[in-house]
């Protein structure tokens, strides 16, 4: 059972606490950063590069700075922007979108909920808002079939190169349940169907214009047919693109800013001259024009009879190898606890993977991807129950394969697998009642919000996942709250008034 609160419950550091916080701020000004997407960047990757204030000898000492109720459940994951004017003073700012359409802009030093911006209609979203790269404008998802503009600082939409954008017809049938994504130009959603199935649902990949707000849209069943579909546009239903990542962008500038995304059940012909691509890992051009290569497992038919997505993960970028034959890959989990590595240069069509890896239950959860101080690569996937690592090695031949390091159980949820997230050296993880640090190169535990020296911790988890940024830690649970930890001794900034 959901539940939310009419009333935000908040605690806060001493205003003597409070106004020394701008003196660390003065001297560290470089160091804030945004978490402007899900996942920190357009390719999704978790990991925080920017993190230097939580260490993994300091990261014991965190401590909840505050817990807001949202007043209903948000099934997703905040955004926040360092820099929001409002007025004559500058403050940083979390966003999150809950399950009924309804967006908070809440003020990160305090969590006090600054505005809320609607919308209708009678189903719900799973979706994370995206800003726009001008910092001063979020995309926010909906409802009502649309994603809307608005401004950061006051949640008023901005009805202005074609915002508010339909991104489907059927917004009945049809969900907004991935993150929006903002890259090239373009912002990115994608659609699937709700819980049950219910036709008719055709997942779609759309880009949208930022400066005109024009559409283009690459539907993933009757995919030369290049519109949003109405109930009989396509005589095949029920592929979905719902993995947690949505549309990830190719961060390689070879790959001239091409995206990914992953489907799940749906009819695969695209083999035999079809244009249906049920259970495929998606290669589009940045402007959706082309379809640039496409993976398919040789058993998509059992796939698809079973009910066993492939698209309910989503697509992880590995950094560039230079000394593999394939130095370009990315790794694609699904309901059918197989990890394929694949070539996403030239993705191989029906089989040819490179590696398929063993996991521990079907993937739901994004991988996270970091880069460790000897140059190499690590994926993390979290699962209802524990978290397991691999990293990347090439041999003398210049072949490449995913090696498991450590798989750790620090706790269990109801939900389905939090998405990890990566900040220096640090494996963050939520489940029911817990987030927790992991060591990133061991596996060993070093905090959990359900210590009882961390000042109290959160509710269950579905979908919700930390993010990690400028040595705090925000989270939404089931409970219909959203906590934020900081260091025990840290101050908190106060708004930058000018």
């Amino acid at each position: 059972m959901r539940h939310s609160y009419s009333s935000p419950t908040i605690r806060v550091f001493s205003t003597a606490a409070f106004v020394a916080g701008l003196l660390v701020a003065a001297l560290h000004p470089a160091f804030a950063t945004d978490w402007p997407l899900f996942g920190f960047d357009t390719a999704r990757s978790g990991f925080n590069s920017n993190e230097r204030t939580l260490t993994v000898g300091n990261v014991h000492r965190l401590h909840k700075r505050w817990q807001v109720s949202l007043g209903a459940v948000a099934d997703s994951t905040p955004i926040l922007l360092e820099h929001v004017r409002i007025g004559r003073a500058e403050m940083p700012m979390l966003f999150q979108t809950r399950i009924d359409g309804v967006t908070l802009g809440i003020e990160a030093t305090t969590g006090k909920i600054r505005w809320r911006f609607r919308t209708h209609g009678s189903t719900v979203t799973d979706s994370t808002p995206a800003a726009d790269p001008s910092g001063t404008s979020i995309y926010v998802p909906g409802i009502d079939g649309m994603v809307h503009r608005l401004s950061a600082a006051t949640g008023h939409e901005q009805r202005a190169a074609g915002f508010p954008v339909r991104i489907t017809l059927l917004p009945l049938t049809e969900k907004d349940a991935s993150p929006l994504n903002v890259a090239n130009g373009y912002l990115y959603a994608v659609t699937s169907g709700y819980n049950g199935d219910a036709p008719p649902y055709d997942g779609h990949v759309v880009a949208v214009d930022l400066s005109t707000g024009k559409t283009t849209i690459f539907n993933s069943l009757c995919s030369k047919y290049r519109k949003l579909v109405r109930a009989h546009s396509c005589a095949q239903q029920r592929s979905g693109i719902w993995g947690r990542g949505g549309a990830v962008v190719d961060p390689d500038s070879s790959m001239d800013g091409r995206i990914y995304a992953a489907t799940g059940n749906g009819q695969f012909d695209a083999a035999h001259g079809g244009d249906n691509y049920g259970d495929t890992l998606l290669s589009l051009s940045a402007d959706l024009s082309n379809l640039l290569g496409s993976y398919t497992p040789t058993d998509y038919k059992q796939l698809q009879e079973g009910d066993t997505d492939l698209g309910s993960s989503s697509p992880g970028i590995l950094p560039d190898q230079a000394t593999s034959q394939t130095p370009y890959m990315i790794v694609e989990g699904g309901k059918d606890a197989i990890l394929k590595l694949l070539n996403r240069a030239a993705l191989p069509g029906v089989g040819g993977e490179l590696q398929l890896v063993d996991l521990p239950g079907g993937l739901f959860s994004a991988p996270a991807v970091w880069t460790d101080a000897s140059n190499n690569a690590w994926v993390f996937l979290g699962f209802s129950n524990e978290v397991t690592a691999y990293r990347l090695k090439t041999n003398k031949s210049g072949v490449s394969e995913l090696a498991g390091i450590w798989q750790a159980s620090p706790g269990s949820s109801y939900g389905e697998g939090s998405s990890p997230v990566v900040a220096n050296g640090i494996v963050f993880v939520a489940f029911d009642g817990a987030i927790v640090a992991l060591n990133a190169l061991s596996g060993s535990e070093l905090w959990s919000s359900a210590n009882h020296n961390a000042g109290g911790t959160i509710g269950g988890i579905h979908w919700q996942s930390p993010i990690v940024v400028n040595g705090s830690v925000y989270c939404s649970d089931e409970s219909g709250n959203l906590t934020a930890y900081s260091l025990r001794n840290d101050r908190l900034r106060i708004p930058d008034r000018r």
